[in-house]
């Protein structure tokens, strides 16, 4: 039976999974890469930390984990992984070590300001204390504004969204502890939301990429097949089973007929119908409708065998309408309907399918 048909295809979701394997892995690699970029950032911090504090003996471990010589997804998310926690403690261990440089500049600082032998004016210890105590709250911010923003995604981090470059700068310039502390709690809220926005944007993104993946690889498929089996395609089959629409395919031997495949990619719909190029409207002869039921007749041991390859390469259609050959009256297309329509020798198709026949 191959008179018009309708049918739901789906892609195979083994083939899916090992798609998804793939992308998951070159954003695993991708990762990888950043997080390298920011580690290569840590010895001008360490400089920097040393040029300030030059009276101090700041050392610390600065490379990272080395790769795995497995570059399976497990291995390399297990790296990304290892690779962002040591980037994390390497970060805490240069914020301890900016702290303690702090204190102890800050203590030495105090004995040289009370020291008997300094020739300038003495002041009481609240007065030395408070003036360290007033630039270093400043110093500490700045380092605990660094340590938030590492929390950030990637995205965001690139590109600071303006609500958060003016939080930020509140909490810098804050005057009082109480309302330093009160804005990095806000800084904080404000990083998780964002991150969470992120996360859930990555998740439509993957979904998308994986629904556009199915797409070309049905249109690579079936026009690998098409080709096998000797069909011609009109130009706008390109891009049929990823942007939707309708196509013609023909064998050279078809004469006037032709099979119109039409498709809808959300929904994963696959129309297929024979048309017959003509610019008659009336009526079919008896004769004619032989000759169109012929046609039918012939595609239909074709489109088995179109549906048994595309299987075969991980592309199941399910059957949701199907009409005999004859039940419905081949429709008439005008030739402009069709790109590029292929005029066979033969004129009369119903002729040529009894010789095959014979």
């Amino acid at each position: 039976m191959s008179g018009p048909k309708c049918y739901r295809y789906t892609v195979d979701p083994a083939w899916l999974e090992a798609e998804r394997h793939r992308r998951e892995l070159e954003q695993c690699q991708q990762a990888i890469a950043q997080t390298r970029v920011a580690w290569a950032t840590l010895p001008r911090v360490l400089a920097d930390l040393q040029q300030r504090y030059p009276a101090e003996t700041l050392t610390l471990d600065l490379l990272p984990p080395a790769p795995p010589a497995d570059q399976t997804l497990d291995a390399v998310q297990q790296y990304r992984d290892a690779l962002n926690r040591h980037l994390t403690q390497t970060r805490a261990d240069l914020h301890r070590l900016s702290e303690r440089a702090a204190a102890n500049y800050t203590a030495k600082t105090l004995l040289a300001e009370l020291s008997q032998d300094t020739p300038a004016t003495l002041r009481t210890a609240a007065e030395v204390l408070q003036t360290r105590l007033d630039l270093l709250p400043a110093d500490n911010r700045q380092t605990e504004w660094q340590r938030l923003l590492q929390r950030l995604n990637q995205t965001d981090q690139a590109s600071l969204p303006a609500a958060l470059v003016e939080l930020r700068d509140a909490f810098l310039s804050a005057t009082g502890a109480r309302q330093a502390e009160a804005l990095a709690a806000e800084l904080r809220q404000q990083i998780q939301r964002l991150n969470q926005t992120y996360r859930a944007a990555i998740q439509q993104q993957l979904e998308q990429e994986q629904q556009v993946a199915a797409r070309h690889y049905t249109q690579q498929v079936i026009s690998e097949t098409l080709a096998e089996l000797g069909y011609g395609v009109e130009t706008g089959f390109a891009t049929l089973f990823v942007e939707g629409g309708v196509a013609h395919i023909q064998q050279p031997d078809w004469g006037d007929y032709y099979v119109r495949l039409r498709v809808k990619p959300d929904a994963g719909d696959l129309n297929l119908n024979v048309v017959r190029v003509s610019e008659d409207r009336t009526a079919p002869s008896n004769e004619q409708a032989r000759c169109d039921r012929e046609m039918e007749e012939h595609w239909c041991a074709a489109h088995r065998e179109l549906l048994h390859r595309l299987e075969q390469r991980g592309i199941a259609s399910q059957p949701l309408r199907a009409h005999a050959p004859g039940e419905l009256a081949v429709q008439c297309v005008r030739p402009d309907a069709v790109q590029h329509a292929r005029r066979a020798q033969v004129r009369r198709t119903g002729g040529l399918l009894r010789q095959r026949e014979l």
